[in-house]
């Protein structure tokens, strides 16, 4: 994808298609050997390094591609190791773990051209037992219709404040349903719901799927830190940089229809955040559940 980035914020947006193609990986080898290697492209913005739910998606789609055609992601543990540079291509190793007709384990590495891991990832693919029951606690917090909320772009777009990366047009509507924190401390108390959908129709592709997931998860989860810590999230200087990723898939998530994802900071301490995010679909059926830790500076 080409993108002048000397452009406008609303110009240099990232179209559904486009961020789709990003998460297509070529193989470079064979696919069912214990190792094999995927090539995949960054995305230009943000421009200082590459956003991690690029990554966790990416990692998602290559082990994907060699799980069997019938499992499905059950649950993905990522670390992000180093800072990846938005130039040059990605090249990804994964690992055929174990493997069994009712559960596989894929190990997923991003490595630099010396063989240094950047980013890693191991992810667990299972059979779907519906012969089995299922329960869960979560709820999702009462909360108004999505349709009359604001996108980011709607909100901050001509707001030079707020950096290009976050008052963009995306590929995935991000509807907040309190005004974020982005220039100044906002509401009171630890959490914070947004509203998540495509912005088009999804292919029938589970991976796919489960990979959009990843990625858009990656955006809000540690936000309510700074709501709980009463701080701007973009103040001159302040910042969040991902350490560790999680996510457990309940059912089969579709953002091709509006989701809600309920996020709650649970601890802040010696500069690093704890969240959680419940993710609900149409019905209020659970999801998926993310939990990340984050390096959370905040400036007063």
């Amino acid at each position: 994808m080409d993108t002048d980035l000397t452009a406008p914020a609303h110009a240099a947006s990232l179209t559904l298609p486009d961020l789709i193609d990003l998460f297509e990986l070529a193989c470079s080898d064979d696919p069912r050997n214990r190792v094999s290697t995927w090539i995949g492209r960054p995305q230009p913005l943000p421009e200082d390094r590459l956003f991690g739910g690029l990554l966790l998606a990416q990692s998602l789609m290559a082990a994907g591609r060699t799980a069997d055609p019938e499992q499905r992601v059950v649950s993905l543990q990522a670390d992000f190791v180093a800072g990846v540079p938005t130039g040059g291509e990605l090249r990804w190793e994964v690992e055929r773990v174990s493997e069994a007709p009712s559960l596989c384990t894929r190990r997923s590495r991003l490595v630099d051209d010396s063989g240094n891991e950047l980013f890693g990832a191991v992810s667990r693919w299972a059979r779907i037992r519906e012969d089995q029951p299922s329960y869960s606690s979560a709820r999702p917090v009462e909360a108004p219709d999505p349709e009359g909320l604001p996108d980011l772009a709607d909100r901050f777009a001509d707001d030079e404040r707020v950096p290009p990366w976050w008052r963009m047009a995306r590929p995935v509507h991000l509807r907040h349903v309190v005004e974020p924190p982005y220039l100044a401390p906002t509401g009171e108390g630890d959490r914070r719901t947004t509203f998540l959908r495509a912005t088009g129709p999804l292919p029938e592709d589970h991976v796919l799927r489960a990979a959009l997931v990843a990625y858009v998860t990656d955006m809000s989860v540690l936000e309510p830190a700074f709501v709980a810590l009463r701080a701007a999230r973009h103040a001159p200087g302040a910042r969040i940089l991902s350490l560790t990723h999680a996510l457990t898939f309940h059912a089969q998530p579709d953002l091709g229809a509006w989701h809600q994802f309920d996020c709650r900071v649970e601890s802040v301490a010696n500069g690093r955040a704890h969240g959680v995010g419940e993710l609900f679909d149409p019905s209020g059926r659970h999801v998926a559940t993310a939990a990340q830790v984050g390096l959370l500076k905040v400036v007063r």
